[in-house]
């Protein structure tokens, strides 16, 4: 790299007019890099107050001051901050990489493979068993062993006179439309409990609380359209919550921006609200590929899948933690071959299923398959099964011992990661 370039992390604390106006720059690069407006004084304010309490590390690119029209907006910025992962079988945790932007006449000059190498070095040394991301292009980060992990469905449903469920929820719990401004601590709550349970969910950064209490953050303005409900269980604690807007054009539509459940019932009672809503005959919004909904209503046509994009990136970096802590379904034992040409997943390994669980050692044996790292990361969370990878020659093997892999590494339940960072 030239000295054209300077490459540093931003100090969030340091309150000082040249620091100050650095973080401004590198707020502005982030939204322009997402086609976002310049932000208004309250969203910096806003940002900022999240990023600090998320223990962010936010790097950027500079051009030299010696070079014309350089100013304090980095021509690339990259950031990071950790939270955690459940992986089906345990909480671990989470590098979760976000805020990757280089401005479009600084591409293809090695910015973003700088900073994304250094940044997974950073996670290796601080001990992180996975990194993840989401993606908004999806070319760009197989070449770093990030495999797409989860996905999400966008659907359309129905909810005229043939939005009917096999049984109305009956458990003794009840739904409430709460004040934005009033909910987080029942908001956090059930995040919390969907959580412990959900395999694929993320930790949530700190800018969910604004947006959920009713701040707009593309808007950069108070959303007085925004409507909360919240589900009570039978014992009194909350277990679900949906956030939704109307959208009225030839139809009313019932927009759904956020929906977190920790329990069967729960979800299925916050869908028949959704469907009671006066004047409406369609709700629209994010869902699991995966979801009771589909199977709990009398006609199933009334639910449609509009898109499935995918959304959750996963990048192991420490085998046998990250695979340690997933869930095995078939009692086994094999030697896998991970390709990883970053090094830091690299290596054959044992893995021995039981009850379970897995023993995961480094072996110096022959392997029975093999596999690249990305392909790794897609088979994690359960979301794709061993033998399309299998016979797209992802993975290599005997017929036997593929077999046997998919056995022990296949099984529910199904990933959802409901979170967008």
């Amino acid at each position: 790299m030239t000295d054209d370039f300077i490459f540093a992390t931003l100090d969030l604390d340091d309150e000082s007019a040249d620091n100050t106006a650095r973080i401004h720059g590198w707020l502005e690069a982030i939204m322009r890099g997402f086609h976002q407006g310049r932000a208004t004084d309250e969203l910096r304010d806003r940002w900022l107050a999240a990023v600090r309490v998320d223990g962010a590390t936010n790097r950027g690119v500079w051009e030299s001051s010696d070079l014309p029209l350089s100013d304090d907006v980095p021509v690339a910025t990259f950031g990071h901050f950790v939270k955690t992962i459940n992986t089906g079988a345990e909480t671990i945790p989470a590098w979760m990489i976000t805020d990757v932007t280089v401005a479009p006449t600084h591409r293809r000059r090695g910015l973003m493979r700088r900073l994304m190498t250094e940044n997974l070095a950073s996670a290796v040394a601080e001990g992180a068993p996975v990194a993840v991301l989401t993606a908004s292009e999806g070319a760009i980060y197989q070449r770093f062993g990030f495999g797409p992990a989860t996905r999400e469905a966008r659907v359309r449903v129905d909810t005229s006179a043939r939005f009917r469920l096999r049984e109305r929820p009956v458990d003794g719990g009840r739904v409430v439309m709460v004040d934005p401004t009033a909910a987080w601590t029942s908001l956090s709550t059930v995040f919390a409990r969907h959580h412990e349970v959900t395999r694929g969910s993320v930790g949530r950064p700190n800018y969910y609380e604004s947006w959920l209490q009713g701040y707009d953050w593309e808007e950069q303005s108070e959303d007085r359209k925004q409507r909360l409900a919240v589900r009570f269980g039978p014992d009194g604690e909350p277990d679900g919550f949906v956030s939704y807007a109307i959208k009225e054009g030839d139809a009313v539509e019932v927009k759904v921006r956020d929906m977190v459940t920790a329990t069967p019932a729960a979800h299925l009672a916050l869908w028949q609200f959704l469907a009671d809503i006066d004047l409406a005959e369609v709700v629209t919004g994010p869902a699991a590929v995966v979801e009771p909904l589909a199977h709990a209503l009398v006609d199933h046509r009334v639910r449609g899948v509009t898109a499935m994009p995918d959304h959750l990136w996963v990048r192991i970096l420490d085998v046998p933690v990250a695979l340690a802590a997933r869930p095995w379904f078939g009692d086994d034992r094999l030697n896998v071959r991970v390709v990883d040409d970053l090094g830091h997943a690299d290596g054959t390994f044992s893995i021995e299923a039981a009850g379970g669980r897995a023993s995961v050692t480094p072996t110096a044996d022959e392997p029975d398959v093999t596999l690249d790292v990305e392909t790794l990361g897609t088979l994690y969370l359960g979301d794709v099964a061993v033998d399309p990878l299998a016979r797209a020659g992802r993975i290599t093997g005997t017929e036997d011992a593929i077999r046997r892999f998919g056995a022990m590494t296949d099984g529910s339940p199904s990933p959802h990661c409901n979170t967008h960072f």
